[in-house]
C-alpha cells in the first residue's frame, strides 16, 4: 500500500545531500525494558502510523508500505558496544529505529526517526504513542492526522496579506582540518536554573525562544566573530489549527519557519540583544511571515510533480548553516512504560556536516537540555562543546541577575 506524502514533507528533502533527514531521541528508563514488549508495541504504533514500516519513493513524496522491515525496527546492544547513532536510510525503510542499550541495571533507548514523515512535535507524537502501545492501551480507534490543508485554510482568514521575507542566512560557521567523525555533545541546566529563567524571562515580558536564540547569536559572535546572523524561528502550526480529540495525533510535518535577523553589537548587554529579538520574533509572527512559502509549496504540490516542486522551491529556499530547534516540553505524564519510568529524555536533530551547526533544546521535569550532532573534525566538536557551554552559561548568569 502507498500513503500519498504532504506538501510539507518535501521540506526536508531539500538539502538531503548535506544533512541526513533524522531526528534522534534519547532516553534512560529505572529499569530494563521488555524487548518483546517493546516490539509488539511498535507493530501496534503502526495500525495509527503505518508509513514507520515504509520505505520513501524520493521522486512522487510517497511512501510504500513494506512489512517486512518491521522486523529490523528494534535493535540490542550491550554499553560496551553501543554504535552511537543508528544506522536508518529512509529510502529503504523502514522509518524509524529504536535501540535498546543494555546497562547494568536499566535500559536506555535511543529513537531515531525520519525528518521526511515527522517533525519535533510530531516525534513526541510518536513517542506517547509508543508508551502508550507498551502499556497495553487500545489504539483501535486512534487516528494520525498528517494534513496541513485545514491550518493553512484557517490562517488564511486570520490576515488578507501577510508579508513574505526574502532574507537568506549567509554566515557559516568556522571549519577546521582533520579526520571527518560522528561527534554529539549534550549541556543541562539543571531545574533551578532553568525556574529562574522562566521567573526573568516573565518579569521581562519576553519568550523563552527570544531568549535562547539572543544566547545562541551572542556565543556566536564570542567565539566565531559573526555578528550579524539570521537564525530560522520554528513555528508551530498545530498551534493554529489545535486537535481537541484524545484520539487524534499529529505524526506529521507541521511546523514552519522564518528567517530571524540578529545583530550582536560590540560591548552591548545581554537584555539589549533580548528584547530586539522579541521584537524581530513578534513583528514577524503578527505579519505571518511565515505563511507564503507554506501557501505557494502547498499551491504547487497540487499542480507539479514533487521534482519540478523542489527544483522551483531550491530557487528560493536556502538552507541555514546555522539553525535552532526547540522541542518544548516533554510530558512526563505521557511517557509511563507500564510503570517503569523516563529518568532522563532529550532531543536532538541530524548529524550535520561542519560547517553547518544546529542547537537544539529540549525540557523534561524542568531540566533543559541543550545538544548537537554533528560530523565534523576534533576542533569543530570542541568549538561545538564551547558554543554549548556559553550559550548555558549565558542564560544562567542573565537568570541570576537583579
Amino acid at each position: 500500500m502507498n500513503f500519498h506524502g504532504e506538501p510539507l514533507d518535501l521540506m526536508p528533502t531539500l538539502d538531503a545531500a548535506q544533512t541526513y533527514p533524522l531526528l534522534e531521541c534519547t532516553l534512560s528508563l529505572t529499569h530494563p525494558i521488555d524487548v518483546v514488549q517493546l516490539q509488539a508495541a511498535v507493530r501496534t504504533t503502526q495500525t495509527v502510523v503505518p508509513q514507520i514500516f515504509s520505505r520513501y519513493n524520493f521522486r512522487w513524496n510517497r511512501f510504500e508500505e513494506d512489512t517486512t522491515t518491521g522486523a529490523h525496527v528494534v535493535e540490542e546492544y550491550t554499553v560496551s558496544h553501543d554504535p552511537g547513532r543508528a544506522q536508518l536510510d529512509v529510502l529503504v525503510g523502514p522509518q524509524l529505529k529504536i535501540q535498546v542499550i543494555h546497562m547494568d541495571d536499566y535500559d536506555q533507548l535511543r529513537l531515531s526517526m525520519s525528518r521526511l514523515l515527522t517533525d519535533g512535535e510530531g516525534f513526541k507524537h510518536y513517542l506517547y504513542l509508543l508508551a502508550a502501545a507498551y502499556a497495553g492501551q487500545n489504539l483501535t480507534n486512534f487516528t494520525n492526522e498528517r494534513s496541513v490543508r485545514k491550518i493553512l485554510a484557517h490562517l488564511r482568514t486570520q490576515k488578507s496579506a501577510p508579508t513574505s521575507q526574502s532574507l537568506r542566512s549567509s554566515e557559516a560557521m568556522p571549519q577546521f582540518n582533520g579526520g571527518i567523525h560522528h561527534h554529539r555533545g549534550e549541556a543541562i541546566i539543571p531545574q533551578v536554573e532553568s525556574r529562574r529563567l522562566r521567573q526573568k524571562a516573565r518579569e521581562q515580558g519576553v519568550t523563552m525562544n527570544a531568549v535562547l536564540l539572543a544566547a545562541y547569536a551572542c556565543a556566536l559572535f564570542t567565539l566565531t566573530g559573526e555578528r550579524q546572523l539570521v537564525i530560522p524561528y520554528q513555528v508551530d502550526l498545530r498551534l493554529h489549527g489545535p486537535v481537541a480529540a484524545t484520539n487524534i495525533v499529529q505524526v506529521a510535518n507541521l511546523t514552519s519557519e522564518m528567517p530571524i535577523p540578529i545583530t550582536v553589537q560590540e560591548g552591548e548587554k545581554f537584555q539589549e540583544v533580548v528584547k530586539r529579538t522579541q521584537t524581530t520574533i513578534s513583528q514577524l509572527r503578527e505579519s505571518m511571515a511565515y505563511l507564503p512559502p507554506l501557501v505557494e509549496l502547498s499551491r504547487m504540490s497540487r499542480a507539479l510533480p514533487p521534482e519540478l516542486v523542489r527544483r522551483l522551491v531550491r530557487k528560493r529556499h536556502t538552507s541555514a548553516a546555522i539553525s535552532f530547534a526547540n522541542f518544548g516540553h516533554i510530558d512526563h505524564t505521557r511517557l509511563d512504560f507500564k510503570g517503569i519510568a523516563v529518568t532522563q529524555i532529550y532531543f536532538a536533530g541530524a548529524y550535520r556536516p561542519m560547517p553547518n551547526f544546529q542547537l537544539t533544546v529540549s525540557i523534561y521535569h524542568d531540566t533543559w537540555t541543550l545538544a548537537f550532532r554533528m560530523m565534523g573534525s576534533e576542533p569543530d566538536y570542541q568549538l561545538g562543546i564551547k558554543i554549548l557551554r556559553n550559550v548555558a552559561t549565558q542564560l544562567t548568569q542573565w537568570a541570576r541577575q537583579a
